[in-house]
């Protein structure tokens, strides 16, 4: 076995969705990286739920696997059922979601770091660190020996200062087995970064054998399910059964009587929890007229113990375990379960995102080459927490290159939405991704991520030529077709039997088909067959893709226009050494914020709190000159 080294380009510590995604970008861009990690078995656990995805976290997937990124291509290897869910509704809002087999998950992602090039997995905890005279991080991980590094990224999700909560029962731990990092926690606060007290719940897994399905509503997978990765050779399938049940009055008044024994309720969680995913008893304080609750039942494997565990999803609790149990046994199929894990709630220690730059590295030149990435950034979820490893990841090995830092626009990615909310909106819960939070969420569709961002993956080297090469050939047939069915010019007589049957007007001039994809009622492979054009080479997927890009065509043209406005902004670098006091005209109070919060660009300067339109004016005018 090879001796460890003890210099490293990029040290990485914590090994959760957005560590793993963190290092392997570092790796992947030439750095000499490690991984530092409590338990090099917990790689890639799935801690919460057994899914990866869902609205707009699957388009966060997708901006992902576009980007070279790992979670979206091992999602598709690991996944036991695929749906696509709000189908029902525009595309913008459609988001892939898909259930692991949770053993295989994290098995794959350790499988692949561990051959990948550039990267060393070391088994410690980081307890203290601080930065040489030269610019270099020396960490100190307990008994191994020290280790230097000229950029640390920090993803420590929820186990900085963690206490796990059941009932009244308090212990020290950030996942059940595992330790907290006290020390770590302790550490970031003396260097004087602000932190915030937050909470994150799980529900009870219940032995899959014990449940009665015949009482419960069976929720079967997509069809023709639809990959993540653009990067996935094949059709994936759908191989697992979920379902679905509901909570009555007589579970509310259950879990009712153990309000008085909360952790919640008594004051003993401070923490703020996430608004959007509350656990099972402030469903039931806050929507007191609520009679019934949906929960979903959710395997979280096919192969050994896994194998048999029902996942609770929208049952979330830190109630005493007698009074879950008691709760769980009046839902219908689950009258007879047999619980192998109560619920409970971590209390976590996490980093105020506002002292960061959109690259996750700390806006204190005192603390340069220091990133933080994921759910200690006070994110909810793996998608969110993977989106920032990978941005951290690529942006601290660009730093050793002395490369120019990787920012997204909130105009071409979630990803961009993601990074310049967290930075720079006072954030008091745990963020969770909405596409409501996406102001031009139609351009930013999960059907286009490798339209938008491939190229960029490409050229920071995070993508294969053959990868770019496959898309480039896809793009050319999509644009074959386009072409094709823009030259192809009907007769009324012709089209307008096909759009009768279809439930349209009929036309009374001869038209070229491709304006018909306009039409609410037209689909492409509808129209397609009826011209009697092949349509064997075409996935599903890029039928959908190819199909939405011309339905919303004059809403496209039109957010393009504004989104190439604002990338001018985005676009604009202020030099990390500018002097703003030389910038004339700005307000005592633009200067005051700007000079603080260093901002990368002029996008980022004008999304801070105070700084107007006249103070962006004059700024722009003074970086012009």
């Amino acid at each position: 076995m090879n001796p460890v080294p003890s210099h490293f380009d990029v040290v990485v510590i914590g090994g959760g969705h957005a560590g793993i995604e963190a290092a392997f970008a570092a790796a992947r861009l030439g750095r000499n990286t490690a991984m530092v990690t409590m338990d090099l078995k917990a790689i890639g656990r799935m801690s919460c739920n057994p899914a990866i995805g869902g609205v707009a976290k699957g388009q966060l997937v997708r901006d992902i696997d576009a980007l070279g990124g790992l979670m979206g291509l091992v999602a598709d290897q690991s996944g036991i059922q695929f749906r696509m869910l709000n189908l029902s509704k525009g595309p913008a809002v459609w988001g892939p979601r898909a259930q692991m087999d949770m053993d295989d998950y994290a098995a794959r992602m350790q499988e692949i770091l561990g051959r990948t090039p550039n990267l060393t997995l070391i088994g410690g905890e980081l307890t203290d660190f601080d930065r040489d005279s030269e610019g270099a991080y020396r960490l100190r991980l307990g008994t191994l020996p020290q280790l230097t590094c000229r950029a640390l990224v920090i993803t420590s999700g929820t186990f900085l200062g963690a206490v796990m909560h059941t009932g009244l029962e308090a212990k020290t731990g950030g996942r059940i087995g595992e330790p907290a990092a006290v020390e770590l926690a302790q550490t970031l606060k003396g260097m004087g970064l602000k932190t915030r007290r937050l909470k994150t719940g799980t529900p009870a897994r219940l032995a899959a054998d014990s449940l009665d399905y015949t009482e419960v509503e069976v929720q079967h997978g997509d069809a023709e399910p639809f990959p993540f990765s653009f990067r996935t050779e094949g059709p994936i399938r759908n191989r697992a059964t979920c379902w679905i049940t509901r909570t009555s009055s007589e579970t509310h008044e259950i879990l009712k009587t153990g309000f008085d024994r909360s952790p919640m309720f008594t004051g003993l969680i401070s923490g703020i929890g996430p608004r959007y995913c509350p656990s099972i008893e402030d469903k039931i304080a806050r929507f007191a007229d609520r009679d019934s609750h949906q929960l979903f039942l959710e395997p979280e494997g096919l192969q050994g113990e896994r194998a048999g565990r029902i996942y609770v999803n929208g049952f979330s609790s830190s109630l005493p375990a007698e009074v879950q149990d008691a709760a769980l046994r009046t839902l219908p199929g689950l009258r007879n379960c047999r619980v192998l894990r109560y619920g409970y709630a971590v209390e976590y220690d996490s980093v105020d995102a506002t002292q960061l730059h959109p690259t996750f590295e700390c806006r204190d030149p005192l603390m340069a080459g220091l990133y933080f990435a994921g759910q200690v950034n006070g994110t909810s979820g793996y998608e969110e927490a993977a989106a920032q490893g990978l941005v951290a990841g690529i942006n601290a090995a660009l730093k050793v290159q002395g490369r120019e830092p990787f920012v997204l626009s909130r105009a071409e990615s979630y990803i961009g939405v993601l990074a310049d909310d967290l930075v720079n909106l006072e954030i008091d819960e745990p963020y969770r991704m909405f596409t409501s939070r996406a102001e031009y969420r139609l351009h930013l569709r999960q059907d286009n991520a490798e339209d938008r961002l491939l190229e960029k993956g490409h050229a920071l080297g995070m993508v294969d030529d053959a990868v770019l090469t496959k898309y480039r050939a896809r793009a050319a047939r999509f644009e074959a077709l386009r072409a094709r069915l823009a030259s192809t010019k009907v007769t009324p007589e012709f089209i307008n039997v096909f759009l009768t049957a279809q439930g349209g007007q009929p036309v009374t001039e001869s038209v070229q088909a491709l304006p018909l994809l306009r039409r609410p009622e037209v689909s492409l492979s509808g129209l397609l067959g009826y011209l009697q054009i092949p349509v064997t080479e075409w996935t599903n997927a890029e039928i959908i893709a190819l199909e939405a890009s011309e339905k919303y065509q004059g809403f496209l043209d039109r957010q393009r226009r504004e989104i190439d406005r604002t990338l001018k902004l985005t676009a604009l670098r202020i030099p990390a050494d500018f002097d703003y006091t030389a910038a004339k005209g700005l307000s005592g109070e633009a200067l005051q914020k700007l000079s603080r919060r260093r901002p990368l660009t002029v996008g980022d300067a004008q999304r801070i709190a105070g700084v107007t339109p006249a103070d962006i004016s004059g700024l722009i005018f003074h970086l012009n000159r």
